[in-house]
């Protein structure tokens, strides 16, 4: 080797010599960690899961959904609680009955809660047990002041921005959907039916995706003089990315917390959504507002809240935007010229008429858009 490979700095040999002992030690022990199984996750015991608000919003509906936790390696969907007894109560002894829909949902409509009222959920399930949660106070959230963007890092980064004058809201929670239009790699105007090549009657070639985002997005100013939040990051598009490849929208909806609450969701983030490493926080019991009546030890999912919501949604066009090259995922599609007989012996995706005895053809996955997991019916709000 090169001797100025081979020097190095005598009063450096101790350190390096300890960070290779550190390191060898993280590798050899944390190749030996047993995963954390709790008894909540591992247990065929299911728990009860309470999802869902006490809406405040004059003209709104409010809905609870109820359902079960399962052992993570169940590959079946989470079973629902069914036949139900839920109602809400406020402090003063008033009653509201909730109405079981489908899909352990129950909703109550035409009740307006009162400013300075607290309310508390009671749920009794068909098999007798009973839950009850913490009165809660009412929330009105401050409306979204503004969803700003900006172009970072060849992509797009989206910020929520917002304020209570009046100082008393200072825990935020954010929820968003996204919504963007694509296209499919040919426009199809025939198809195949009973053996003969007709006209299209519908169009299968602009599509509209959606994204619900399930993370839990919080911020806080309780720390701050004033009670605003100011370019709080939501999320971050990049530039190649299908969504910004015609028109991108996103609706945010913005929730007032209380204190409990914040704190809730925020163990809960830190629990689902930063565990990766021996530096992240470890698996513990996450703690609601809402308790079993007969077995205080008995864990319950959900946090019952009462208020409002306010939401805001912007617009984002191609035109907009720097040049970027869109992964459309249309890059591999070919075109072929079949004849009648072997458009109905093959059935392929029909594009065009080419002559008298031929047509244009390519796979259907690049002629109709719906293969890609969208819709071809356009929102009410896309040409707002």
């Amino acid at each position: 080797m090169k001797q100025t490979l081979m020097q190095f700095n005598p009063r450096m040999k101790k350190t390096g010599f300890s960070r290779a002992i550190g390191w060898l030690m993280i590798l050899v022990f944390g190749g030996c960690v047993d995963p954390y199984r709790p008894p909540e996750v591992t247990s065929p015991g299911s728990y009860l899961v309470v999802s869902g608000f006490f809406n405040s919003a004059p003209g709104t509906t409010s809905s609870i959904q109820l359902s079960r936790t399962q052992n993570l390696t169940d590959p079946k969907a989470p079973a629902v609680e069914t036949k139900a007894q839920v109602t809400i109560e406020s402090a003063s002894k008033m009653t509201y009955t909730l109405r079981e829909g489908t899909g352990g949902v129950y909703t109550l409509s035409g009740v307006v809660p009162l400013p300075n009222e607290t309310y508390r959920l009671r749920i009794r399930t068909a098999q007798g047990k009973e839950y009850l949660s913490d009165f809660v106070p009412v929330n009105t959230t401050p409306p979204v002041d503004s969803l700003s963007w900006h172009v970072e890092n060849d992509g797009v980064q989206i910020n929520v921005n917002t304020h209570d004058p009046a100082n008393k809201t200072h825990f935020y929670r954010w929820e968003f959907d996204e919504t963007w239009e694509y296209v499919a790699a040919y426009d199809s105007g025939y198809e195949l039916k009973n053996k003969e090549i007709v006209s299209r009657t519908e169009r299968i070639y602009q599509c509209w995706s959606n994204f619900v985002d399930k993370s839990i997005q919080l911020a806080s100013s309780d720390r701050l003089s004033q009670d605003v939040i100011s370019q709080r990051p939501l999320t971050f598009v990049r530039g190649a990315s299908i969504k910004l490849g015609i028109k991108y929208s996103i609706q945010v909806k913005q929730t007032a917390l209380t204190k409990a609450a914040f704190d809730y969701y925020d163990q809960l983030a830190k629990i689902t959504q930063n565990v990766g490493s021996i530096f992240d926080p470890q698996p513990s019991q996450i703690t609601g507002n809402i308790h079993s009546v007969a077995n205080t030890n008995e864990p319950v999912m959900g946090f019952f809240r009462v208020g409002t919501v306010e939401s805001r949604r912007i617009f984002i066009t191609k035109r907009q935007l720097p040049y970027w090259l869109t992964e459309t995922g249309n890059f591999g599609c070919l075109v072929d010229t079949l004849s009648v007989s072997k458009i109905i012996d093959e059935q392929p995706g029909i594009i065009t008429f080419y002559d008298r005895t031929s047509y244009l053809t390519s796979s259907h996955y690049c002629i109709d858009c719906r293969l890609r997991g969208g819709v071809n019916k356009k929102p009410d709000y896309w040409d707002q």
